[in-house]
């Protein structure tokens, strides 16, 4: 059994919303150890500090989806001295994990959205097109992937993204939970760190974040068929287009 002392948390976000970046942000708190995709199909991420070092909850890949729930209990236990632990989870990773987290009450839950849809949806196309999904230099970034938006691509996306929220917000008011709710276009702001903190029962401190964002303000400079989009006749694609916020 875990430590009672140590708070439990998970990250719960669609992926390119600003997942990494958050989790840097709350590993840069001394009394958090927060790790990012434990459950990536691809492999076990975990927090930055650790990646070099021996640190370990499973034998690869095989041995953790064999048994995950496992895994998970050494992720609660390994806290290495901290006051909370925790970790990021996206849609369509281990769903037996998943569920475990959603119904345990003792798992706390910060959920992180990101408003503009379509600065999530070219992000993954840029990560997809760069194969860079997580960038933490501090070097000046390479020039820019260039992409194109297909409408309809891009709303199942979104539809899907709805959805992955929706049943995360239905499962925990039907269990009675309370969670964290946190916008990545408001993430460095001093309201949003404290509610997260106070959430978490630790002190208000300045947390600082490592990643850098890939996506550009200004859309135009890598949709390649932005003018197209402007023309589109959804309100809420052009308002998105045109959003230089996050």
């Amino acid at each position: 059994m875990p430590n009672k002392k140590v708070e439990r948390f998970v990250i719960l976000s669609a992926p390119r919303s600003g997942s990494n970046m958050l989790c840097t942000m709350l590993q840069s708190h001394p009394d958090i150890l927060c790790h990012h995709e434990i459950f990536n199909p691809n492999g076990l991420f975990y927090a930055l500090p650790l990646r070099t070092s021996e640190f370990s909850l499973a034998d690869g890949i095989q041995h953790r989806d064999a048994q995950p729930l496992r895994c998970l209990s050494r992720l609660w236990q390994s806290n290495l001295g901290h006051k909370a632990v925790g970790f990021k989870m996206t849609h369509c990773q281990n769903q037996t994990v998943f569920s475990h987290l959603l119904h345990d009450s003792g798992i706390k839950k910060i959920i992180l959205e990101r408003r503009n849809q379509l600065k999530v949806h070219v992000s993954k196309l840029i990560a997809e097109q760069s194969g860079v999904w997580e960038d933490y230099s501090t070097l000046p970034p390479h020039a820019r992937c260039q992409v194109k938006v297909d409408i309809e691509q891009l709303q199942t996306d979104i539809a899907l993204n709805q959805s992955y929220y929706q049943q995360i917000r239905d499962t925990l008011h039907l269990c009675g939970q309370d969670w964290c709710e946190v916008e990545y276009e408001a993430i460095n702001t001093p309201s949003q760190r404290r509610l997260m903190l106070e959430f978490l029962n630790l002190d208000n401190v300045p947390l600082v974040a490592q990643s850098r964002k890939q996506t550009p303000k200004d859309l135009s400079e890598v949709i390649v068929n932005y003018q197209e989009l402007l023309r589109c006749e959804e309100p809420a694609l052009r308002s998105q287009l045109t959003s230089l916020d996050g």
